[in-house]
């Protein structure tokens, strides 16, 4: 074949790359999981055409007939729905993509990863599209205020509020009320979500997956769940009962499915793609996750933090703290979030990092400012969060309101109280970093230090979370996949 006849072949893989007058055929299949429990599920994909990398996995919850002590009671958890941020997300622990003998990506807490990248969806998506797909009702909207009839107002503002399509339930006196969540997307009636597998496996995001090239090699997504009794997979399961006394929620694996859209091209198109690159080879992201456990006193002096990525490309590092909660459940956000230092008086106190490899800081003077934080985060993501300044460091105007009807009705989540009964408040729940590494170098055998040091940090227990982007290889030969390290 000519140069110029192989020109002409365009990259079948690459998302948004295929002219607009090239012949498309999807063909969508329903796949059940060769495994499938309450822990872990595991489908196998045919090896036909290319994945469209947006097919998504179906979730549902199911009520059980009795609770964790065997004992039924229908009053307990039956108006629970999924942590506002994340979502039907917050049921996956960890999720892998595995090819032959290779793992391609596997993330761990993906919860939490996806607690920080939810941060970056815009509000109209999430408000027309996520909040039915995957239940996340983060989008923000204006709240108005109403009169003393308690009728809304339409001029009257007084403040943000997050958008689910229904009004705000307002008290007798005509200020804000509760947030009211739609019947649908509520536990209790059996609702169905699902996730993408770009979001699953990020590697997918920008490459469709040649399954018809890889031949007789098996290719496989594994999901593992959260335990079945974990509060971390909901929130308003209750109103302060035991665990022993709250509804349990299972997965109902009857609706567990894979539905996968294969897109083929014209025959003789994707024999000559194969022909022209049976020697295919990417550069992709993964990560790895580094945490440890701290006290609030602790965490008070400056800790350095050992997180890996020895001999590794590292491209950017991200950071949050999780203030362990004994009742997370009883948060909008449940456990999912990143917690901002403490408010002495009227000012933040403060929180202090840099990060070191290869006997160099990345910032030459530690980082401490709250607005300098944030533009780091912005810097390493090229991305700005659509979050308020609330729910990044507690400053800024309150989010209206007064809770979640149904949920956790009653309950403030403007509060900036964490307590280890479940902080509710949306207030510095937001607060993660982001270190971009500038130098283009491989990690040295000491491996990445990160700094960091809270002030004003509530009594308890804290998780701290460091996600490493690595950079990878893969290749893939006649049929044969191979990955590794870069």
């Amino acid at each position: 074949m000519s140069s110029d006849e192989r020109s002409k072949i365009p990259n079948l893989m690459n998302i948004g790359s295929i002219t607009s007058d090239m012949n498309m055929d999807y063909d969508t299949m329903v796949l059940d999981p060769v495994v499938n429990t309450q822990t872990f599920c595991r489908f196998v994909l045919d090896n036909r055409g290319f994945l469209n990398s947006f097919s998504r996995i179906q979730l549902a919850m199911e009520k059980t007939s009795a609770n964790a002590c065997g004992t039924v009671n229908d009053a307990i958890g039956q108006t629970s729905s999924f942590p506002a941020g994340i979502g039907v997300y917050s049921l996956i622990d960890r999720v892998a993509l595995r090819i032959g003998t290779e793992t391609v990506s596997e993330i761990t807490d993906f919860q939490h990863w996806m607690a920080y990248k939810s941060m970056f969806i815009d509000n109209d998506i999430n408000l027309e599209r996520e909040t039915y797909l995957t239940s996340r009702i983060m989008s923000h909207q204006l709240i108005y205020k109403g009169d003393d009839s308690g009728k809304q107002s339409n001029v009257n503002a007084s403040g943000y509020g997050l958008g689910t399509k229904n009004e705000y339930l307002l008290n007798d006196d005509g200020v804000d009320g509760t947030l009211a969540i739609q019947e649908e997307l509520q536990n209790k009636n059996h609702s169905e979500f699902s996730v993408s597998m770009a979001d699953l496996v990020p590697w997918l995001r920008f490459n469709q997956l040649p399954l018809y090239m890889f031949g007789s090699t098996q290719i496989a997504l594994e999901i593992h769940f959260t335990p079945l009794l974990s509060l971390n997979r909901q929130i308003g399961a209750n109103v302060g009962g035991p665990l022993s006394e709250r509804q349990a929620w299972t997965i109902d694996t009857t609706k567990t499915q894979f539905i996968a859209d294969y897109i083929f091209y014209d025959n003789d198109l994707m024999a000559r793609f194969a022909s022209e690159n049976a020697d295919m080879n990417w550069t992709y992201t993964d990560y790895r996750l580094a945490k440890r456990s701290f006290t609030h006193t602790a965490l008070a002096s400056q800790q350095i933090v050992p997180i890996g990525g020895a001999g590794r490309l590292v491209n950017k590092v991200i950071g949050g703290l999780e203030f362990e909660f004994d009742q997370p459940d009883l948060s909008m956000l449940n456990t999912f979030q990143a917690t901002c230092p403490g408010i002495s008086g009227i000012n933040n106190q403060v929180f202090t990092t840099n990060l070191v490899y290869n006997n160099n800081r990345l910032y030459p003077v530690d980082r401490t400012s709250p607005s300098v934080h944030f533009h780091d985060l912005v810097a390493t993501e090229q991305n700005v969060p659509q979050i308020t300044r609330q729910e990044y460091d507690r400053g800024g105007s309150l989010v209206a309101g007064s809770g979640v009807a149904g949920l956790i009705g009653g309950f403030d989540y403007n509060s900036a109280t964490q307590s280890s009964a479940g902080g509710q408040g949306l207030e510095g729940t937001m607060f993660w970093q982001g270190y971009r590494l500038n130098r283009n170098e491989r990690v040295d055998s000491k491996g990445i230090e990160m700094q960091i040091q809270y002030g004003g940090l509530d009594a308890g227990q804290y998780i701290s979370r460091h996600y490493l982007e690595l950079v990878r290889t893969a290749n893939l030969r006649n049929g044969m996949f191979s990955t590794a390290l870069a």
